[in-house]
């Protein structure tokens, strides 16, 4: 069966996922981790993808990003991989592929960007690696926080709206992080982005009438009920 296209809207954020083989190591050092990111910035660049948030943890990739065009995504995406998944082989001294499959990706509604924002950038504190974000040294917290960060980074519309100065935006998504969100809401955002299943409202839906309604729905796991 041909699996189903993938759901990109140009102009809208998207959340990835991206998976070792076997769930293997992919990232065994920092110094890694900046291979990584030095590339996805100069994929991002040529093929037009704005990348607002990441974290990277030892066996997979969170990224928040908004494709320029129709092509951006798939472009930046398959560019990085093969870029790394070379690197990572050589290193090791291995062949084939790093990567579990396709990548998931989730459609994100623009007034639910910035809790998929917080959810990446809290990655390592819920899997345990570390205890609070300002410590977590592969992500994108420090860069929306005044630290040390990736100038390359293109904040989303929504995170500018937090203040008039950048000071402002810092203190307000500082509080906003610590602040944490409710169980559901991390389950709503995984469960779509496991399920490569976009999060959005109902009135995203209906100012987007060209998809059909199967393609917005996330359905029950399993197999359909009997009539």
């Amino acid at each position: 069966m041909a699996r189903k296209a993938r759901l990109v809207i140009a102009g809208q954020a998207m959340h990835l996922l991206v998976r070792g083989h076997n769930r293997q190591i992919i990232f065994n050092d920092y110094a890694d981790c900046r291979i990584y990111l030095d590339w996805l910035r100069d994929a991002a660049k040529e093929f037009g993808c704005g990348v607002h948030a990441f974290a990277l943890m030892p066996n997979h990739a969170h990224l928040l990003v908004t494709p320029r065009y129709d092509y951006s995504l798939s472009k930046t995406m398959q560019s990085l991989g093969r870029r790394y998944a070379q690197y990572i082989n050589q290193r090791q001294g291995t062949s084939g592929t790093i990567w579990e499959g396709r990548f998931c990706s989730s459609l994100i509604d623009p007034s639910y960007a910035l809790q998929v924002q917080r959810y990446i950038e809290l990655n390592p504190v819920r899997a345990g690696l570390e205890s609070r974000a300002e410590d977590c040294k592969s992500t994108s917290y420090q860069s929306h926080i005044g630290g040390k960060g990736e100038p390359w980074l293109t904040d989303h519309p929504n995170f500018w709206a937090l203040g008039n100065t950048p000071f402002e935006r810092q203190l307000a998504w500082e509080a906003f992080v610590r602040e944490g969100a409710p169980h559901h809401e991390d389950r709503a955002i995984t469960e779509h982005l496991i399920r490569s299943r976009p999060w959005v409202s109902l009135e995203f839906i209906q100012q987007n009438p060209k998809w059909s309604l199967d393609r917005w729905q996330l359905k029950p796991r399993g197999r359909p009920k009997k009539s």
